[in-house]
């Protein structure tokens, strides 16, 4: 067996090869084996045999690499080795360059995720500062996404809104429902011009539910961005920090909501009397006759629909328990008009007006979530965007939606498309106006809630002019509940026509107030100047039925 020696081998860990040869002959064949540094060589993915293990070929050579490398010939008649020293250079260099290009590119790395992160949060916080007037679309539109995802794109600035709880004085429940509570509490400092008001302080039942509190989270959310109107029940603040309960803090309407207010005023009722509200609520509401100076700033107010509370009324602390008994007995024994039902419309028809150029679609409209404040003011409560309707027992499933039980029946359109649709709240709003007329009574009484009733609606049944109503008021209403929604009034057309009609019935008494609404209606001809009668043939049909409660 004949095997030459190896040679040293100076390799450039730059080049990243070492290659070796074996060169040994024999009879028979040797069987040759390699060594590193005594140790048998490791069979990697970086070390390569070939020509019968003759040629050794390490790849990607390192500094780990460097040693004495042996070659062993063994056959039958024998055994010879013979060894070559492979020294790695620049491979301590190469190794560092290559910890500093790692350490370099991790920096750089973290650097862009942190400033993605900051751009990403940026994107969110200006989304949730500067969406105005599309800020509540994505709560409106069903089709996007679900409440519950579009609350999260709500805020709440607690340096704004946070009211200390200490400062809170709880009294009498004014109301409950299945997860919460809302009480009449007097507020310390709440409000700047008086040292104690009577607000209304939503909160939670005890053991709610991490869904329940979300849920109150998700309306505050939405008081917060829908702003002040005098005819929506507004936010005074709230109790959100940790140590304590969650508390919505609004505005208290001492005469509750209007549905039990009309039906308890029926025996004092003059709807015969040709005579306007009570002279001491209207200027709350339009203005009073006084200076020019006065008639002016009156006449702009009342001129826009959506203007907030401030300029409207002024306001006085609700914890003076005299004036508050004295305002309370005096709403209690002033006989209720016709006039009083019209303007309690015509403010309902404003604040969904402004509720509307909020994108904000109420889910419930009713009488019973309307409430009386003082002066003769009402205000839309219980937005219903903070209910779990999908759990709520008083709601009943038709097709994929659910719908208060007592409206279930009442809006064809809702039943077969969507609640949520503002053509639908033109049609609740009708329904709402028969209450007001009707002194609170249910409609559709007696009658059973089915699917032959649905059906009913559908092909065109509607219910007659309840008995406080005249001609004028039913059209109105026989307008909302027009079959093709694009045909219905909106809320502008209703705030024009309402506002002229009670100022037609002002003026027939010889008072001259301040114009109630003087821009012209947004819809094209006025509501009024629809050929709609009673006996109309409009594919439309009447129940007949007492409506006593």
């Amino acid at each position: 067996m004949v095997l030459s020696n190896l040679s040293d081998v100076l390799v450039s860990a730059t080049n990243g090869t070492l290659r070796l040869h074996c060169q040994v002959y024999g009879v028979p064949a040797p069987r040759i084996t390699w060594y590193q540094n005594r140790r048998s060589l490791p069979h990697n993915s970086g070390v390569l045999l070939s020509d019968l293990n003759r040629t050794l070929e390490v790849q990607r050579v390192t500094s780990e690499d460097e040693g004495e490398y042996t070659c062993v010939a063994e056959n039958a008649h024998g055994r010879a080795l013979t060894s070559a020293y492979v020294r790695v250079q620049g491979g301590v260099e190469r190794s560092s360059l290559q910890l500093v290009v790692l350490v370099c590119a991790g920096v750089v790395a973290a650097v862009f995720w942190v400033l993605l992160t900051v751009f990403i949060r940026r994107m969110r916080r200006a989304r949730g500062t500067d969406m105005k007037a599309g800020y509540l679309s994505i709560i409106m539109d069903p089709g996007e996404m679900s409440p519950g995802k579009q609350s999260a794109r709500l805020s709440y600035d607690g340096s704004k809104w946070e009211f200390p709880r200490d400062r809170l004085k709880m009294g009498k429940t004014l109301g409950h429902g299945a997860f919460g509570r809302v009480v009449e509490a007097s507020a310390f400092g709440i409000d700047k011009s008086s040292t104690c008001t009577t607000v209304a302080v939503k909160m939670l039942k005890g053991g709610a539910t991490a869904s329940e509190h979300k849920a109150l989270m998700t309306e505050l959310k939405i008081l917060i961005h829908i702003g002040n109107h005098l005819n929506v029940v507004n936010l005074l603040g709230a109790c959100t920090r940790p140590g304590g309960p969650l508390m919505v803090i609004v505005e208290y309407c001492r005469h509750g909501n209007l549905s039990e207010y009309l039906r308890g005023r029926r025996d004092s009722f003059q709807g015969k009397r040709e005579r306007g509200p009570d002279p001491r609520n209207l200027p709350s509401l339009f203005g009073r006759p006084t200076g020019d100076a006065e008639k002016k700033r009156l006449h702009s107010v009342a001129s826009s629909a959506s203007s907030a509370s401030s300029g409207f009324v002024e306001e006085k602390s609700l914890c003076d328990v005299d004036e508050e008994a004295e305002d309370s007995d005096d709403e209690q024994v002033r006989p209720l008009t016709m006039e009083d039902l019209l303007a309690y419309t015509f403010q309902v028809a404003r604040g969904m007006e402004f509720l509307t150029s909020r994108k904000c679609i109420h889910r419930d409209l009713a009488a019973r979530n309307v409430l009386l404040a003082d002066n003769g003011v009402v205000k839309i409560c219980d937005f219903g965007l903070a209910r779990d309707v999908c759990k709520d027992p008083d709601y009943v499933r038709k097709g994929d939606v659910r719908l208060f039980l007592r409206w279930t029946v009442k809006v064809p359109d809702s039943v077969i498309c969507t609640v949520f649709r503002s053509p639908s709240k033109l049609k609740t709003f009708g329904i709402l106006s028969w209450e007001i007329f009707s002194l609170g009574a249910s409609p559709y009484p007696g009658i059973q809630i089915d699917e032959e009733f649905c059906r009913r609606l559908k092909e065109g049944a509607r219910m007659r002019a309840p008995e406080h109503a005249d001609e004028d008021i039913y059209n109105i209403m026989r307008a909302c509940w027009r079959a093709d929604p694009r045909e219905r009034p909106g809320f502008s057309d209703l705030v024009t026509a309402l506002g002229d009609l009670l100022q037609t019935r002002v003026q027939r008494m010889g008072k001259d107030y301040i114009p109630l609404c003087v821009r012209p209606s947004l819809g094209g001809d006025s509501v009024l100047s629809l050929p709609i009668s009673p006996n109309s043939n409009l594919g439309e049909t009447s129940f007949e039925f007492n409506y006593d409660n």
